[in-house]
Formats: C-alpha cells, structure tokens, sequence
C-alpha cells in the first residue's frame, strides 16, 4: 500500500500538478548585479561585472550571459564589430532557450546595422519563436518587418501583425543614409523575391531610449487605455513640476518618473502616466506609456487620437531647456518622423493646440526653429 501510494505521489508531481521545476540553477549574484546594472544605464559597473564573468572557469551559461551582456553594452556604444564577436560567442555558449534567443535578437540587431542584411534578418527570424519577453518579440518582428519593407520584399503577417501599434525610434538609423547600404542576396520566401538590389534609405542619427523597465514602471490599468491609431503627429510638452518634483526629475529621473505616473493612475485615474516619452535634464529618453496605447496629454480623446506625446522634464516659461535635451528632443523628433513618416508640420507645442502656455516660451522657440530645421534637412527625402 505504500508502495502505491508513493507511486501515486509521483506520478502527480510528474504531471505539472506542483510548480514548474526550474530547468537551471539560479544566476550568481555578481550576474544579477551585472544585469541589473545594464538595464539601469549603469554601463560603467555593468561593464565591469561581465568582464569578470566571461572567463573560462566560468560556466558556458555564465560565460554566455556575460557575452550577451557585453554585447548589448558594445551596441549600445555603436562598436559593432565588438558587438557581433561577443553576441556570437554568446550563441555558442548558451543552450537553446530564451537567453539564446536574446542572443540571436541582439545579433540580428547588430548585423543589420552593419548592413549584413541577410544574416540579420536569419537571426532575427530564428530567435522570434523562442523569446520568452513580449517586447523583445515584438522588437524582432519590428525589425524584420521594417527591413523587408524597406527591401520591398514581402511581409509574413506572423511579423506584420506582431509589429503592429509598437514604435521603436532606437532603430531608426538602421535604415539610414549616413551607415551602410542595405544589401540583400535572394532569400528563399514563400512568395517570388524581387531582384537583388542596394536599397539607401535617409534617416536621423541613432538615439538611445530608456525602457520602463529601467525606471521600474508599473503595467498600464488595462480597462484604462485604448489602443493606439496610426501616429500621424506629435505635440511637444514642458512638465511644469513643483519645485521639489522637479529638483527630484534632476537628482533621479527613475523615482521621478514613478511619481508621476503614480499620480497619473491613482489620482487622476488614468491608465498610465500621460506622456509616451520623456526626456530628463541630462537629455536621456525615457518610454513613458507604450506606444500601443494612446496617450493622454493633449487635452481630450479627440486631440490624442494618433498624437505621440513628448514631455520635457522642467518649466522652460521661467528656465530653457538643456542643450542636451534640445539634441536629444531633435533626434526623437526625426527619428519618429522617419518611422511613422510624419511630415514635420505635423509637430506642434501644447500651446498650437488649445489655450494654454505648455511647453513654455523658451521651448517653443526652440521648437520652432526645430521644425523648420527638420523640414529642410535632406532625411526627409527617402526611398521607398
């Protein structure tokens, strides 16, 4: 009878009755701290820990981890051929599964930047079904749908429906004038390939967007949010803090940013914070709510619908902008413009849309000038 009944236990536990079993052990702390560091902008310390990490008395998944971490450090940095080198030896190290798959990604990523089209695109496609982190799969099918269509090649609508309502203006220089041509050799498609061909696409200068995972956000009230249209312009604000908010957006954007949205949800109820990105006195761009959904910065539904939002952190009626945030707003501004292909009349300060001073005498000045800039420069001329 005990016999029976250990049996019994067993066999319960064999199918998926308790918690999953973990497939590997835990990560050691100097990883975790390693990675963490990473996603926090820490580059310095991130750096350091991975180096440490990659030796060969290491484990492969360690090693392979910290190649994936130096990896995304080196891209991060633009040094693509150092990128390339550590995200393939993190392939080779790591086993199948997600980590490997974030190793493919960001490999795809790094090629595609290099203007090896071809194999970027195989990585990208071999790495989507096993990616485990919703965003990075629609990042992977971003990249790939972005790619072929600029190829005039066509779309699966397994990418084209995955890359929908999601904007990622970090890759916008991977289809631009100033790197490499995009080359392409016939890939075998369930469709007729067109003709090889060097596709030159004109486009602004890369940009670096902080995730809201870097600031720890908080998941958007579902019942709260809309989906977002097709973006076809965009509104400019200044926050306009308090005082002692804004001396804390100066001394740590990441606890200003969730203040903000904690006033967003839980005082006046939205589903998120308002703004669909951010940009501290540092000029680093922070994601604020997702672009799958729409904003609420504008005024109302009506001047929302297909409105991407922009807020600059600071009250630029009584102070100017940073010179850093001005950079940093332009590069958003065309990036955004190029991806969404917005027309640059289409960008407006607050006050261009309902009565009211945001975003501030200085900044709109500044902004002005910004968008008549944009208008002339020659990224706007693309082939498609």
């Amino acid at each position: 009878m005990a016999c029976l009944i250990l049996a019994v236990i067993v066999t319960v536990a064999g199918c998926g009755g308790g918690p999953p079993q973990r497939e590997q052990t835990a990560l050691p702390l100097k990883l975790r701290q390693a990675q963490k560091a990473l996603e926090q902008g820490n580059d310095e310390l991130s750096t350091k820990l991975f180096n440490s990490l990659e030796s060969p008395e290491q484990p492969l998944r360690v090693r392979g981890l910290a190649r994936l971490g130096l990896g995304r450090l080196a891209l991060r940095k633009g040094e693509l051929d150092q990128a390339c080198r550590h995200l393939e030896l993190s392939r080779k190290f790591l086993s199948s599964g997600p980590h490997h798959a974030r190793a493919l990604l960001f490999l795809g990523e790094a090629q595609l930047r290099r203007g090896v089209t071809n194999s970027g695109l195989n990585q990208l496609e071999k790495a989507y079904q096993s990616l485990a982190d919703p965003d990075d799969r629609s990042r992977a099918a971003f990249l790939i749908t972005r790619t072929l269509d600029h190829l005039g090649q066509p779309v699966a609508a397994l990418y084209r429906n995955a890359s929908q309502q999601h904007s990622y203006p970090e890759y916008a220089s991977i289809w631009g004038a100033d790197s490499q041509p995009l080359e392409i050799t016939p890939r075998i498609v369930e469709e007729p390939t067109p003709t090889s061909r060097v596709t030159r696409i004109a486009n602004p200068a890369r940009i670096r967007v902080q995730n809201r995972n870097s600031w720890s956000a908080r998941p958007p009230r579902r019942g709260a949010v809309v989906r977002m249209t097709r973006p076809f312009r965009i509104t400019v604000h200044n926050t306009a803090d308090q005082p002692a908010i804004e001396k804390l957006g100066q001394q740590s954007p990441p606890q200003y940013l969730r203040r903000i949205q904690e006033y967003c949800t839980d005082t006046l109820k939205w589903g998120d914070i308002g703004y669909h990105y951010l940009i501290s006195f540092d000029g680093r761009i922070w994601e604020g709510r997702s672009m799958r959904y729409q904003g609420a910065h504008a005024g109302n539904n009506s001047l929302n619908r297909g409105n991407i939002g922009i807020a600059l952190m600071g009250n630029f009626d009584i102070n100017r902008p940073t010179s850093l945030q001005l950079k940093s707003l332009r590069s958003l501004l065309a990036a955004l413009c190029t991806l969404h292909d917005i027309s640059p009349d289409s960008i407006a300060g607050h006050q261009e849309l309902r009565e009211t001073t945001c975003p501030g005498r200085h900044l709109q000045a500044a902004l002005n000038r910004m968008v008549k800039d944009l208008a002339r420069s020659p990224a706007r001329s693309r082939t498609r």
